[in-house]
């Protein structure tokens, strides 16, 4: 190929594989892969026909699993960022809890001896 080194050649071409599955799909130009057309588009995401009285269209059996999966993905997003919300809180409570017990630690060590002692009281 003009213009491509062996290893780049390699590299765009198991890059292709991979986001292909299974067919080589680069832009020449750019040297990257082209992107899916079938992952979104109007096409995808909209129903296939209609109803003239304005029913509902019925979704489709892969749009539905779609929707489905898509839902799945979204309480997991929830649950995840639930728990980095409480790992944050439990780190910051940790360190306070650190924090402080180093100080009381301190003040317990460090008591005023002699005529300190004596003024305060």
């Amino acid at each position: 190929m003009p213009g491509f080194t062996s290893l780049q050649f390699m590299r765009c071409f198991h890059k292709g594989i991979q986001s292909a599955r299974g067919a080589a799909v680069l832009n020449v130009e750019t040297k990257k892969c082209v992107r899916n057309p079938n992952k979104s588009s109007p096409l995808t995401h909209l129903p296939d026909y209609t109803f003239m009285d304005g029913r509902v269209t019925p979704f489709g059996a892969n749009q539905k699993k779609r929707i489905v999966q898509q839902r799945a993905i979204a309480q997991q997003i929830v649950t995840l960022s639930k728990e980095v919300d409480f790992a944050v809180e439990r780190h910051k409570r940790q360190k306070a809890e650190a924090e402080e017990s180093k100080r009381k630690l301190l003040a317990e060590k460090l008591i005023p001896k002699g005529h300190l002692l004596l003024k305060k009281k």
